[in-house]
């Protein structure tokens, strides 16, 4: 028995291929390009990404020799494709972050109400979600819209294009803002508001559970077995939290993914979509048997690359061997710097929603230099994270340990200033892949191989490594923390440029 976890993300697709006992026997990453379309708008081109992921998946087979007997996919959510009636795509799928239905959705909102509009779908009426790109395609490109014949997301676009009827998991269907979190369907109320046909829509089924044997050609090709199934996976967002192991019983541990963007995410015995959840845009959808909360930084990794690429020229001929330690090697984790820097580069989306927000770096002088601002970067990215946990903690959720995975997992200083900072422990991970293992954990929930995909995690034999707040710190850093709260509350009241 093998088993592949794909995890199809924004930049590039991963794919992970695991034996019976878990260990991790092959894997694969190709890139994908974003095409940049005006200002800050960009689309990804569905069809780039299958191809990309044909060869991500041939790689695998070719190299281990093995056939894969089981997939299930982890996908970005909120980005919808376009797709007529053949199903070839009708238009390049708009990114999630892309400003694009801004406007759309807010006058959709005004008819339906905001609270009215939580209760159903969980979801904050903001810009990133599918609802609003297809609102802004409708009204801007009608010729496209007109073509439309069914709507997907990248879950269930990549199993159709292995063979797999349309289907969809609940996680990722909620990302759309057309699903009812609560009674775990496609909300009529909404398609009827928003003039779409159900028939356009996979069928919504939960995490974990086998669709379908893949299509004979898919089998053929790849390099799969010839009974080969596909399981549901879900939103990447909980499948990291899969993968990484968290506990599903433990509401006071949360997932902190640091990768290009940042984000913290909790799980929850119920739904919540009380004021203070919709007041700080905390959406709740379904996750595995739980629900699921997230709030996000829209840039965190990508500002230490912006640092390294563009400031520091560190990157010279060799940007990528240039990692996190060797880049942060001289910030002091037990001292505040002499900067302030709000790492707003791209807006905010929780628990303050500003698009129009951008960065700002305080207290420069002519002593300032370029280990100065690396300080106040990380620093910065600990403050907002800080922020971002106080947010969850006025909304009746309590956080008192943070789980860390990706690229900023990597490096000890930043996880010890996490913890000296927010005053919680922070334990790293070394599931590095963990929504591609947690799309694989799935597929073992789902054939029987695991009692829970929670339990993946211990199945590998992930390590993990703990920080724990110095004694006296997190106080040190509490006054400078409060100048950055009161910088950010200054700079929200500035017109943007």
């Amino acid at each position: 028995m093998h088993i592949l976890g794909l995890d199809i993300g924004t930049s590039g697709v991963k794919a992970a291929l695991f034996d019976k006992t878990w260990k991790l026997v092959g894997r694969s990453y190709r890139e994908y390009p974003l095409i940049s379309v005006g200002k800050d708008s960009f689309d990804l081109d569905a069809e780039v990404v299958w191809e990309k992921t044909r060869e991500a998946i041939l790689s695998i087979t070719h190299s281990t020799g093995q056939a894969i007997d089981a997939v299930a996919v982890s996908a970005l959510g909120d980005v919808i494709i376009a797709l007529d009636e053949e199903g070839n795509t009708v238009r390049p799928s708009i990114l999630d972050f892309d400003p694009r239905g801004r406007e759309e959705i807010q006058d959709f909102i005004d008819d339906i109400g905001v609270e009215r509009f939580f209760k159903i779908t969980g979801m904050p009426p903001i810009h990133i979600n599918s609802l609003a790109k297809i609102l802004w395609i409708k009204k801007h490109e009608p010729l496209h819209y007109r073509r439309v014949v069914r709507w997907a997301s990248y879950e269930d676009f990549i199993l159709r294009k292995l063979g797999v009827k349309p289907t969809v998991s609940y996680s990722m269907a909620a990302r759309t803002m057309l699903f009812d979190s609560r009674h775990k369907s496609w909300s009529e109320e909404i398609l009827e508001a928003a003039d779409l046909n159900r028939a356009s829509l996979p069928e919504a089924v939960p995490s974990g559970v086998v669709i379908d044997t893949l299509g004979s050609r898919a089998a053929e090709e790849l390099g799969f077995s010839r009974d080969a199934v596909a399981c549901s996976g879900g939103h990447d967002m909980l499948c990291a939290a899969i993968g990484a192991g968290l506990d599903e019983g433990d509401p006071h541990t949360a997932l902190n993914i640091v990768g290009t963007m940042e984000g913290v995410i909790v799980l929850l015995q119920r739904p919540g979509t009380s004021g203070e959840m919709l007041k700080r845009l905390y959406p709740c959808y379904p996750g595995y048997r739980e629900f699921i909360s997230l709030s996000l930084n829209l840039t965190s990794g990508s500002i230490v690359k912006w640092y390294r690429d563009e400031i520091s020229n560190l990157s010279a001929g060799n940007g990528e061997e240039i990692g996190f330690d060797e880049l942060l090697r001289d910030v002091d984790e037990k001292k505040p710097g002499d900067l302030i820097v709000i790492p707003h580069f791209a807006g905010t989306c929780n628990p303050k929603h500003d698009p129009d927000a951008r960065g700002f770096v305080y207290g420069l002088s002519l002593h300032s230099n370029m280990q100065d601002l690396i300080q106040g970067i990380i620093e910065g990215l600990c403050y907002e994270l800080k922020v971002h946990i106080q947010g969850f903690k006025d909304a009746g959720i309590s956080i008192e340990r943070l789980k860390t995975v990706g690229g900023g997992s990597q490096s000890s200083k930043w996880l010890q200033l996490k913890a000296n900072i927010t005053g919680l422990e922070i334990i790293s991970s070394d599931a590095h892949e963990a929504s591609s293992m947690g799309a694989a954990g799935l597929c073992g929930s789902a054939l029987g191989i695991l009692d829970s995909p929670f339990a993946i995690s211990h199945a590998m034999g992930v390590k993990e490594k703990r920080y724990t707040p110095l004694p006296g710190e997190t106080e040190r850093f509490n006054e400078k923390f409060a100048q950055y709260q009161g910088l950010i509350g200054r700079l929200h009241s500035v017109e943007p440029l």
